[in-house]
């Protein structure tokens, strides 16, 4: 009995005294906004692809500043930001989408290809980034099948605004959205009526 006690404290000391691999910085590799990189997924069940469509510099990065690399590996896909210059992995998430589900389907068991418009929302950079999108083949183990660069420089990033006709109502702020959920309610209204 006590040598497992002993090996317990040992695996103890072990776990909680190893070096932990330092965590990227927000504010060394991010500005406080968000990158949205719009991209198109098509395929069926054999074959997928992705295209990028748009990329867009939008308001305050509403996610955490603390947690950029998604410690949980779920997901049947994961988003992957590598700094250029060091390759060092800045930020990753996993998730699932609508292409996914639909690679099960009858239709793309029998190759008939579709296209599915998918979004990723990412702290925006401060220097180029390389862009990854990783799939899970059958054995559960992720490999890349997309990536681009992206330089947040680019002239051809679309910069977004809140539309001139938009407006905000604070119910309650709790505090700052890297640490909290927002909740969000729209009413469309359209054009010409009020």
């Amino acid at each position: 009995m006590k040598i497992f006690a002993l090996i317990a404290i040992l695996i103890n000391l072990l776990i909680f005294q190893a070096p932990a691999q330092p965590l990227p910085k927000f504010q060394q590799y991010f500005i406080d906004k968000t990158m949205r990189v719009d991209f198109y997924h098509i395929g069926d069940a054999q074959n997928e692809i992705i295209t990028l469509d748009h990329i867009y510099q939008q308001g305050t990065w509403a996610g955490s500043t603390k947690n950029l690399i998604d410690p949980f590996n779920n997901g049947r896909y994961f988003i992957k930001i590598y700094d250029v210059t060091s390759d060092e992995l800045l930020y990753s998430k996993g998730y699932n989408s609508y292409f996914g589900e639909y690679q099960t389907s009858d239709p793309a068991l029998r190759g008939i290809q579709r296209t599915y418009h998918e979004s990723a929302l990412i702290p925006y950079p401060k220097q180029k980034i390389k862009f990854v999108v990783e799939h899970r083949d059958r054995q559960n183990n992720l490999s890349p099948f997309f990536e681009t660069e992206i330089d947040p420089e680019d002239v051809g990033i679309i910069k977004e605004k809140l539309s001139g006709n938009t407006t905000v109502f604070t119910e309650l702020k709790n505090g700052s959205p890297h640490e909290k959920v927002d909740l969000v309610f729209m009413r469309v209204t359209p054009t010409g009526k009020k």
